[in-house]
């Protein structure tokens, strides 16, 4: 699955996924998911842990197949 389709089935726009990644342009998401840019590495990290595996780095960059990102820690609160 590739980040658009992924990003719809949560029904979620451009600017929702942007912000939830830290991006200041809808634009700029737009470029990645065209595949007009190649992924940085700290996005695709971000979007494996966001999606919680179900797009692995290895989706967005094929030259990081090797990577395993760990899952984001639970909140604990006091």
């Amino acid at each position: 699955m590739q980040c658009a389709s992924w990003r719809k089935s949560k029904g979620w726009t451009q600017r929702e996924l942007a912000a939830r990644l830290g991006l200041k342009s809808p634009g700029r998401l737009s470029t990645l998911e065209s595949g007009a840019d190649k992924w940085p590495t700290d996005l695709a990290i971000a979007l494996d842990r966001l999606s919680a595996g179900e797009l692995p780095v290895a989706t967005l960059r094929p030259d990081l197949h090797d990577v395993r990102v760990i899952p984001a820690a639970p909140e604990v609160s006091a």
